[in-house]
């Protein structure tokens, strides 16, 4: 009996180790061609299934090389040789996108012509050479419109060409918009198709509003949803529901003017609390002021975030702007404010309205046309009322 209980542990054990051992057994194989002269490697860069950034080097052997991996679902990826060839002076690097499928795939570079690589075997490929094909009437007008606006730049400075510069640049964001509208509708029509998480992950970093991100996204079948994209656009989602109005605040971290640390749970919300995120490039310290001076004897407090890089920049900002009055704190980059915060990187500035609870009751933005409001943002001068309405 013993010597049974034994063989089916032995069995058991044996069965799970062979289980672990093809777990980690590739799932995809690339097997490339290159016809050129200079390149001798080429590299190959995409995520995994938690992720991770992976990148792979394959050596050219009589114009052949190959790659092995794993992925946990079709996924973007960009494949690359290694030398730089500059043509004017321009980087024109041999590089191209390309989307992986578990499988067996094959792809065919030749020198300097990257863009027009041949990859097969995966479906999710074909999608985006189709995309690719409905973008190309609108990028050809973007190619011409910048042409003019380098041939303008070259000549000289004056307002004349500044203003046929600023003309030419609003007929780019036209085309843009073009571009995104074909992805929107891409996305709404294949919510099966891991392209689509990839699409709606670039669109989630730029201007969308939530509403909308949120509306494309529970349209995703589970698969979609569990991708490495879609992983991705869950947690900003989630992110900027936390900086939402409704929601409790995250207090943030960093370090005071005097280089002691920001500790929030000593910070004090009397009445309400305005957190301002700001930099040198993008402030409204101006109209702060005056709702802060306006506001200060009835509880109102202010703290000053800095998306400044360094703190040299920061203090001296501090001090030519005169907000010394407000307790301001530097995070910094590893802070990740653009995702804690719904900030969006060279926006204009956010301001929270807090109130004693923690509970963020509004949010506001500063000045800049190019900025598209999220569904609950308001501008900054609806502050003021806001909190006239409070107070009083």
């Amino acid at each position: 009996m013993k010597s049974n209980i034994y063989l089916v542990f032995i069995f058991s054990l044996f069965t799970s180790i062979s289980s672990a051992q093809e777990k980690k057994l590739p799932n995809f194989v690339l097997k490339g061609t290159f016809i050129g002269k200079h390149a001798h490697a080429i590299f190959l860069t995409y995520k995994d299934g938690n992720g991770k950034k992976i990148e792979h080097k394959a050596n050219i052997k009589n114009g052949v090389f190959s790659f092995k991996g794993i992925i946990a679902n079709p996924v973007y990826g960009t494949v690359m040789s290694d030398i730089k060839i500059f043509s004017n002076d321009t980087d024109v690097s041999n590089a191209v996108e390309i989307f992986l499928s578990p499988g067996n795939l094959t792809i065919s570079l030749q020198e300097n012509d990257f863009e027009h690589a041949v990859l097969t075997g995966s479906p999710v490929q074909d999608e985006w050479i189709n995309l690719l094909n409905m973008y190309k009437p609108i990028n050809k007008i973007k190619d011409s419109l910048y042409r003019v606006t380098f041939a303008i730049s070259r000549t000289d400075n004056n307002p004349k060409n500044d203003s046929a510069i600023t003309a030419i640049g609003a007929k780019i964001d036209k085309c843009n918009l073009q571009i995104d509208q074909i992805d929107f509708d891409y996305i709404n029509f294949h919510p099966q198709s891991y392209l689509s998480a990839y699409l709606l992950n670039n669109l989630i970093n730029g201007d969308m509003r939530l509403d909308s991100v949120e509306m494309l996204y529970n349209n995703f079948s589970q698969p979609i949803k569990k991708s490495v994209e879609g992983k991705e656009i869950h947690k900003v989602i989630v992110n900027r529901k936390a900086s939402a109005v409704g929601s409790v605040v995250k207090m943030p971290q960093g370090t005071n003017l005097d280089g002691s640390r920001f500790d929030p749970r000593k910070f004090k919300i009397n009445n309400y609390l305005l957190l301002y995120f700001w930099a040198g490039y993008a402030n409204d310290n101006v109209d702060l002021k005056v709702i802060y001076h306006k506001y200060q004897t009835q509880g109102l407090k202010t703290i000053a975030i800095s998306m400044e890089p360094f703190k040299k920049m920061w203090r001296d900002s501090v001090k030519k702007d005169q907000i010394g009055m407000w307790h301001n704190i530097f995070s910094g980059l590893a802070a990740n404010l653009d995702a804690f915060y719904n900030i969006r990187q060279m926006a204009p500035s956010l301001i929270l309205l807090v109130d004693k609870n923690y509970t963020i009751i509004g949010r506001y933005r500063g000045q800049n046309k190019f900025y598209k409001m999220d569904y609950s943002e308001e501008p900054i001068g609806e502050l003021d009322k806001k909190l006239a309405k409070l107070i009083n």
